[in-house]
């Protein structure tokens, strides 16, 4: 599966692993800044989860809330968990045993895309596949 590389245009959702790449990489920062100032990054409750997680005390969870505070929010409701079991579903009946385990962040996410019609930003291997089952388009930062 060829790898795309995100050309910073257009409506993502930002997974964790894209905000932890921002984090290390200028340019990959830059990006995502850009994107943020236009307006086309998007949220989901495990991304904001896991950056807090990693945050090392109060300062930095402040930081990571205002971050978001300003980006749309993609509602994890009924819609998106439905998406996220029909795949895994899918997944099973198509593949291999064990073909549906994916984290539940990167499962969540890709179900969220899906459901908002947003392309799916990342550093991680599992969206090259996910993207396939949820009919989205996976990019890397």
């Amino acid at each position: 599966m060829p790898v795309e590389v995100w050309d910073g245009v257009g409506p993502v959702l930002a997974d964790t692993s894209a905000w932890m790449q921002a984090r290390r990489d200028d340019s990959a920062r830059n990006l995502l800044l850009g994107a943020i100032e236009r307006g086309d990054v998007h949220w989901c409750w495990p991304v904001r989860y896991e950056l807090m997680i990693d945050a090392q005390g109060q300062d930095d969870i402040a930081a990571v809330e205002r971050s978001l505070e300003g980006l749309r929010e993609i509602p994890v409701d009924r819609t998106v968990q439905r998406a996220l079991f029909s795949a895994m579903r899918e997944m099973t009946a198509k593949g291999a045993h064990g073909s549906h385990r994916f984290p539940l962040t990167d499962l969540t996410v890709a179900a969220s895309a899906q459901v908002a019609g947003v392309e799916i930003l990342h550093f991680d291997r599992h969206f090259q596949r996910l993207s396939a089952h949820f009919g989205v388009s996976a990019y890397w930062i």
